[in-house]
């Protein structure tokens, strides 16, 4: 994967992953919700220059699994704020494979979903998204650096009545990671 140096300071809403984060407890401390911001476990201390390392290995990780040679969307990981933690930054991307038939893709989820596990991963749901699509969707948590990702086999070509936007978008597998909550003094909030 081509993930490149992070952008510094821009923002994005976050996605269902962060759910994940708060109901797996990570590191959960009593009364942490109170003193982190809302969070279920203590942020970790950590640069961002070694927090882009992690979360590139993870990336990485994923891509090599679904073992696809793909063309990778371009976009590039950002941090964003962990609103209410000082200096607290987390990571996100969201990213698609595209390329191979989608019987290919499909085996590929499938591979992701059986060999994650046996990577250090934990698969939390891997079934049909709750959406008019009804994609087949994949929650998975790294369980020692503990990011979070949703991996969604999307298929327009298989689609009943597709959008005008989905008629040109490719059949592909997107891939929305986020990181734990990491704390460094070196991250200032973008309007904070």
């Amino acid at each position: 994967m081509r993930h490149g140096r992070l952008l510094g300071r821009g923002t994005a809403v976050v996605g269902v992953v962060v759910a994940l984060l708060a109901a797996t407890g990570c590191s959960g401390l009593p009364g942490g919700k109170e003193r982190n911001g809302g969070l279920a476990y203590e942020p970790q201390r950590l640069s961002m220059e070694r927090a882009d390392v992690l979360y590139r290995r993870s990336a990485d990780k994923i891509e090599e699994v679904a073992g696809i040679r793909h063309d990778a969307d371009a976009s590039q990981p950002w941090r964003m704020e962990c609103e209410g933690v000082d200096h607290g930054y987390r990571i996100h991307n969201l990213w698609f494979l595209t390329g191979p038939p989608k019987g290919e893709l499909r085996e590929a989820m499938d591979r992701l979903h059986r060999v994650l596990p046996k990577r250090g991963w934990k698969a939390y749901r891997y079934a049909r998204a709750h959406s008019k699509a009804r994609q087949l969707q994949l929650d998975v948590e790294e369980m020692t650096r503990h990011h979070t990702a949703v991996i969604e086999l999307i298929l327009p070509s298989t689609y009943r009545h597709p959008s005008k936007w989905e008629k040109n978008d490719p059949d592909s597998i997107q891939i929305s990671m986020d990181s734990p909550c990491y704390v460094d003094p070196e991250y200032d909030a973008p309007y904070g």
